[in-house]
C-alpha cells in the first residue's frame, strides 16, 4: 500500500529526475479536463461524449435506429469536428513534437482559445439570440437568465448553443487526444481508460499487485471520475458557463507548467 501511494504521489509531483517529468501531472489535470468536458457534452448535447469519443460511433448507429433520445447530427458533427482538431493536433506535432514541453504548451494554447471562444459564445448567443435564454420557458427562464442551461436537442429542434459548443468543444478535445497520444506517457492518455484499467486488473493477476501501477492508474481514473462528477453537479444546476471557465484555469495551470521549461534540458522535455 505505502509502495502504491508513494507511486500516486510520485506522479502528482514527480521528482527532477523522472522519466516523464511534468507531463504526467499536467495530463492528470487533462484529464480531469475531459471528465468536464464529456459531462457537459453526454448531459447537454445531445448524448455526445466530445472527450472520448469512440462512443460517438456507437451513438450514431443507435440514432440511424431511431433510439430514444439520440440524435444523428450530433454524433456525426462531434465526429467531424473532432476529426478537425486532431488533423490541427497534427500540424502542431509537425513543428513542436520534437520538444515535449513546447509541443504541450502550443496544443494546450490553441485547445484554450476553442475554450475560451465557447465560454464568449454562450453569454453572446444568451444576450442576442431572439429566443428564450439556454433551458428555461416563462418565469423559470427570467429566473435562470443569468445561469444558462442547454436545451436538449430533439430531431425538429437544432440548437444554435449545442452546434457551437459541439463545433469548439470537440475540436479542443481532438488536439488534446492527438497531444496525449504523441507524448506516449504511460497509463495517461488522458480519455479513454479502458487499457488502463485492464493493465490495472490484468498485470495484478498475472504478476502480482507490486506490477499493477496501481497507484498511478486509480490517480488517472479518479481524475476523470472527478471530473465528471464536478461537471455534473455544474451541469444539472445550469452552470455550463462555470465548466469553462474550471477548463480554462486547468488550462491555464498546464500552460504555466510547461512554460518555463520549454528551453529545459530536463530528459523529459527531449524526444525519448
Amino acid at each position: 500500500m505505502t509502495s502504491h501511494l508513494a507511486e500516486a504521489k510520485r506522479t502528482l509531483i514527480p521528482r527532477k529526475d523522472d522519466k516523464y517529468g511534468l507531463l504526467s501531472p499536467a495530463l492528470v489535470l487533462l484529464t480531469f479536463v475531459a471528465g468536464l468536458v464529456d459531462a457537459l457534452s453526454y448531459l447537454a448535447l445531445g448524448h455526445v461524449f466530445v472527450a472520448n469519443v469512440t462512443g460517438n460511433i456507437v451513438f450514431l448507429g443507435f440514432a440511424i435506429a431511431h433510439a430514444q433520445g439520440f440524435v444523428w447530427w450530433t454524433s456525426a458533427l462531434t465526429l467531424v469536428s473532432f476529426i478537425v482538431g486532431a488533423l490541427i493536433g497534427g500540424r502542431i506535432i509537425h513543428h513542436f513534437g520534437s520538444n515535449h514541453a513546447k509541443h504541450l504548451l502550443v496544443s494546450t494554447c490553441v485547445q484554450l482559445v476553442f475554450v475560451v471562444a465557447a465560454l464568449i459564445g454562450i453569454y453572446l448567443l444568451n444576450r442576442f439570440s431572439a429566443e428564450l435564454p439556454m433551458g428555461g420557458t416563462g418565469a423559470l427562464a427570467a429566473e435562470r437568465s443569468s445561469a444558462p442551461s442547454l436545451n436538449f436537442p430533439t430531431a425538429s429542434h437544432i440548437d444554435l448553443h449545442i452546434i457551437m459548443l459541439i463545433m469548439l468543444l470537440a475540436p479542443a478535445m481532438g488536439i488534446q487526444n492527438s497531444t496525449a497520444r504523441k507524448l506516449s506517457v504511460p497509463d495517461l492518455p488522458t480519455t479513454v481508460l479502458t487499457m488502463t484499467l485492464t493493465g490495472m486488473v490484468a498485470d495484478t493477476s498475472a504478476h502480482g499487485h507490486e506490477q499493477s501501477k496501481l497507484g498511478r492508474r486509480i490517480v488517472v481514473m479518479v481524475a476523470l471520475a472527478f471530473g465528471a462528477l464536478t461537471g455534473a453537479l455544474l451541469q444539472t444546476r445550469g452552470h455550463e458557463d462555470v465548466i469553462l471557465m474550471v477548463m480554462i484555469v486547468c488550462l491555464l495551470a498546464v500552460i504555466a507548467m510547461m512554460l518555463p521549461n520549454i528551453h529545459s534540458d530536463a530528459p523529459w522535455v527531449g524526444e525519448r
